[in-house]
């Protein structure tokens, strides 16, 4: 008879990484385990495919490339709120209800307890999310709408949803370890994905520097947004949103790792 420790595989890991394998197969059984995956998926096909499906059905033959535009919106907002939603409470519903502290009372490091969350949703993410809506969303686009996009390049302008929902994935995450309720958290995340395309407005050069370009543009007269214009092979107005989201997402992982590493839990 084989006792339920000695069936137990002991995990290597030291330093910052202790304990990551452990707690990532963790939160990719959550999302992969289970039907999550499926459920976001057709969750999001749904709103960002329905709209998109009613859109092209709708518009008239010569206003048929406007769908490149109506998919990059919604695929960029809708989601966007969909993972602030998911994240709110990975992190703070385990330090508040003791979670936190028990896991991390045993051979496991904070690192590896916050990076474990950033990447166990990424990869559910990337599933249900940015893999379905690029086969949902080109098989639209091509036969609903009689667009004949490159693939190659609907894939790349689809890199642009990847950085923007990484960082709402990183900006949630890094709530998440600052406050001690979801509440917060989720007004923060959702709040800016709905008032980014205003501050500009206030200050002119946060145009270059926030999401919002990554999939949508603030003159569709002059210029693509950057996801649209991968896509299609235009021009977009700047390419500097691209880098300054990373920096940004970057940023957020640090201070979100630094504040956790200093709390009492």
């Amino acid at each position: 008879m084989t006792t339920g420790n000695s069936a137990m595989q002991l995990e290597q890991g030291a330093g910052w990484s202790r304990g990551l394998r452990n707690l990532l197969r963790g939160e990719l059984s959550l999302w992969f385990g289970s039907r999550r995956w499926l459920t976001q998926l057709l969750l999001w096909a749904a709103i960002v495919d329905g709209i998109l499906l009613a859109a092209g059905l709708q518009l008239p033959l010569e206003q048929k490339s406007e769908m490149i535009m109506i998919f990059n919106v919604f695929l960029g907002m809708a989601p966007a709120v969909g993972v602030a939603i998911l994240m709110m409470g990975a992190v703070v519903d385990e330090k508040r209800s003791g979670t936190a502290a028990w896991i991390l009372s045993k051979p496991v490091s904070r690192i590896s307890f916050l990076l474990s969350k950033l990447l166990g949703n990424l990869a559910g993410v990337l599933v249900s999310v940015v893999a379905a809506q690029t086969l949902i969303g080109y098989l639209l686009l091509r036969f609903v709408g009689g667009l004949n996009l490159a693939p190659g390049r609907f894939a790349l302008g689809m890199a642009a949803h990847v950085i923007n929902l990484l960082f709402y994935l990183t900006l949630t995450l890094m709530l998440g370890a600052i406050f001690d309720h979801p509440g917060p958290v989720a007004a923060i995340s959702i709040g800016f994905v709905f008032t980014q395309q205003y501050l500009p407005a206030l200050l002119p050069f946060l145009a270059y520097v926030i999401p919002y370009p990554l999939f949508m543009t603030y003159d569709p007269s002059k210029a693509q947004s950057i996801a649209g214009g991968w896509m299609t092979g235009t021009t977009p107005a700047s390419l500097l949103p691209v880098f300054t989201t990373l920096l940004a997402s970057l940023v957020f992982v640090v201070v979100g790792l630094w504040v956790f590493q200093r709390q009492e839990l």
